[in-house]
């Protein structure tokens, strides 16, 4: 805050030298005074001005000498600290620019954040006059787009309002414009304004320019506050507006429903999670978080169906029209390009994948990022990484799967505020444009590059799981290229696109092994599901049959019989449609793991040695291996450990020849397992011992906690049960998360390690 002293002691020097200069111009008469002079004396009585304006409002006082248009502000503000200390430096008069300028994407905050520093400001006299003029046409409230005010359109509009307002009658009516400018400029020297020029994006690129010129040429210590979603900033600090953090964003949700009762109820009402679903689902957005907490307490959703009308761009297209469908007039074939390959893009992306994905040389993509970060539609990130907002990408998105129009309400509101008839068409005109100018061939691209990146880094085979470190890197992406060629496809349902469902099979196709080995099970069912239908409506019999087997196989490896069954019936039936010999013996031997997990012993043993003759016969080495062992567990079960530990170690054999390491460790596990069935622990110890390395190397998540349930098991044989019981926990974890069917076993284990280690 300026010091009360500091500006009397400035006010009494200024009016000596006024003196000095006015005894100076006594000399003269106003026809032979010096310009020089003039210009000084005008100079100085302004100051003067400034500087006593300045002093009233330390004392307590708002007198007329303070010019001050600043709106109303009853709003709710939180955060931005940072933001406001930046603004607050770069209008002291130690800064050389001319201010500052905020930019960012629609709904971020950025008027809100000029009139808070606005309002700091002249609560530490910072300035003699604070003038606001917005060239904003119309606002968003949870009723719907309203109109404002008629735009200002030119920067001598501008000048007008700020003239108007510092009282300069004599300028506002001049009727040359230059002249005018030229003016209001001279009426600022000596003075202390602060200038703010609120939502410039709305205004063409030479209005823009020109009143760039203009602050170019604004006398200090004079400054000004740009908010736009264009990046400015020329001679000025440029501030990006980002998203809230999650703990304003929640101190926000609070102080909103101070002032709603009803919202404040439902706010109390909603698990915190659903909160953070809220956050995310807006992007940290202060406009759509408060948009959707309006739907809460003017139109009585509840906080989660207004989530949902957040998350779903056809209820809420007002919201995501507003924030978003301007910015389509500017934009090149080849920003249209990146934009739309950035919306495929779950996580941000670089230069160089952008260049693999859209075939555009490294200059295009440049070019056009530069362009898109400067229109607040593409966040620059560290590491030369380029991301869209998630509000941008939903609205884009919307735009691609051809939401047609913005349909807003049109029964007029109660008194002067009511929906303008042009409003909805100006929304729906440039949703309209959105859709003819997102690329889909871009898109189409992005998505072929990530399933090409699946295709190059997975699928199965003893090596496989090398590669799989740089999937779980894009997992993100891929997951979300997934979702958005199942919406392509149309599955399930009528099929919309062949190509679509196409690359959704070869995507699953080669994903499928990974998401078993990293521990994605419920994201293996839900694309084996999708691969099934997608098989189903393109009359590819194989290819439904093996989705259905891969989301069949996660229900057997967590015990869901019933699941398995019914997976296993629609297996068999794809297979008998369009299956090779070769997979419709694969049918056969699901139906042998069900009868396992039946304990019908009898048909389970039946079944896989069916399966076993059929893959010896056709010299499936590795598969032959599988029903092995599959036939080694249905012995062991019946107490049969010579006949299971001869199946279990021809399997073994094989695999080793093979090279397969993810297959030895499941041999080593069976083979432990029996060894502490024949009372063997020491036996047992070296095959657990053993599949924990091969675990470990191939990062197979439930080996892992299979071989440290097998050692904590050993450990609990020789009484070491502090030892065993990390292990036992290590182990819990893992298969919690996959809901593995030897979850019960572990939560037993670990209770009882802990009674026996005295920790309970």
């Amino acid at each position: 805050m300026e010091d009360q002293t500091n500006l009397e002691q400035m006010l009494s020097t200024a009016r000596m030298i006024l003196t000095v200069l006015e005894q100076q111009a006594a000399g003269y008469t106003n026809l032979t005074i010096p310009a020089h002079l003039k210009v000084q004396l005008d100079e100085k009585r302004q100051e003067v001005t400034s500087l006593e304006a300045r002093l009233s409002q330390l004392q307590g006082q708002r007198p007329a000498s303070v010019p001050d248009n600043l709106p109303r502000y009853n709003d709710v503000f939180v955060g931005r600290k940072q933001e406001i200390a930046r603004c607050l430096e770069a209008l002291s008069p130690e800064e050389r620019g001319w201010g500052v300028t905020i930019d960012g994407i629609g709904g971020m905050g950025k008027t809100a954040l000029a009139l808070e520093v606005a309002y700091l400001a002249r609560k530490e006299a910072l300035f003699d006059a604070y003038l606001f003029v917005s060239a904003k046409t119309t606002w968003l409230s949870a009723e719907g787009v309203r109109e404002e005010t008629l735009a200002l359109s030119s920067l001598d509009s501008f000048c007008r309002e700020f003239a108007k307002g510092l009282g300069q009658t004599d300028i506002v009516k001049m009727t040359d414009a230059t002249e005018r400018r030229r003016a209001l400029l001279d009426a600022l020297r000596g003075r202390r304004t602060l200038l703010i020029w609120d939502n410039l994006e709305t205004l063409n690129a030479e209005e823009r320019d020109m009143i760039a010129e203009f602050l170019r040429k604004l006398p200090t210590p004079n400054k000004a506050i740009i908010t736009s979603r264009r990046r400015t900033g020329e001679s000025a600090v440029t501030i990006r507006l980002d998203r809230l953090l999650e703990t304003e964003a929640l101190e926000l949700m609070t102080k909103k429903g101070e002032s709603h009762s009803r919202l404040a109820q439902e706010l109390n009402a909603t698990k915190p999670e659903i909160l953070t679903a809220l956050y995310e689902a807006s992007g940290g957005n202060p406009l759509a978080l408060d948009w959707t907490l309006g739907q809460v307490a003017h139109k009585g959703y509840s906080i989660s169906v207004a989530l949902e009308r957040l998350r779903n761009a056809a209820k809420s297209e007002d919201l995501y029209g507003f924030l978003f469908a301007d910015a389509a007039k500017t934009l090149s074939k080849n920003d249209r390009t990146v934009l739309s390959a950035l919306a495929v893009f779950q996580t941000p992306g670089t230069k160089a994948a952008l260049v693999d994905a859209t075939d555009l040389v490294l200059t295009e993509i440049q070019v056009s990022l530069e362009r898109l970060v400067t229109l607040s539609l593409v966040n620059d990130l560290d590491g030369e990484r380029f991301g869209l907002h998630p509000l941008t990408r939903s609205y884009i998105r919307a735009a691609m799967v051809g939401t047609d129009t913005i349909t807003i309400g049109t029964q007029p509101l109660a008194g002067e505020n009511r929906f303008d008839s042009f409003i909805p068409k100006v929304l729906n005109y440039w949703l309209g444009y959105a859709q003819k100018w997102l690329d889909s061939a871009a898109e189409r691209k992005v998505l072929r590059y990530w399933v090409d990146f699946a295709q190059k880094y997975g699928g199965e085979g003893k090596d496989a799981y090398k590669t799989y470190d740089k999937l779980e890197a894009e997992w993100q992406n891929l997951e979300g290229v997934a979702t958005t060629l199942r919406e392509m496809a149309g599955i399930p349902g009528a099929l919309k696109d062949r190509q679509a469902a196409q690359m959704l099979i070869d995507l699953e196709n080669a994903l499928y092994n990974f998401l078993f080995f990293r521990g994605y099970w419920d994201e293996r069912v839900r694309l084996g599901e999708w691969r099934y239908q997608a098989g189903k409506a393109l009359g590819q019999w194989s290819d439904a049959g093996w989705g259905a087997y891969n989301a069949a196989f996660i229900y057997y490896n967590r015990a869901e019989t019933d699941r398995v069954a019914s997976w296993s019936v629609q297996m068999a039936e794809a297979m008998e449609r369009g299956g090779s010999r070769l997979e419709k013996t694969v049918a056969i031997g699901l139906q042998g793991q069900i009868a396992t997990q039946r304990q019908d012993w009898k048909e389970a043993e039946r079944l896989h040695q069916e399966r076993l003759a059929i893959y010896r016969e056709l010299g499936e080495e590795e598969r032959e291996a599988i029903a092995l062992n599959d036939l080694g567990g249905v012995v062991r079960s019946q107490g049969q450990h010579d006949r299971a530990e001869s199946y279990y170690k021809q399997a073994l054999a094989i695999q080793e020849k093979l090279g397969n390491k993810a297959s030895q460790a499941t041999n080593c596990a069976c083979l432990g397992l029996l060894a502490l069935n024949r009372d063997r622990p020491s036996e047992a110890r070296a095959w657990y011992e053993r599949e924990l390395v091969l675990a470990q190397e191939v990062r197979r998540q439930d080996l892992l906690a299979s071989a440290q349930v097998g050692l904590a098991r050993v450990l609990e044989e020789e009484g070491r049960y502090a030892e065993a019981l990390p292990l036992a926990q290590s182990a819990l974890d893992i298969q919690e998360r996959l809901r593995d069917q030897g979850l019960d076993f572990s939560r037993r284990l670990v209770e009882r390690l802990r009674r026996k280690a005295g920790m309970e």
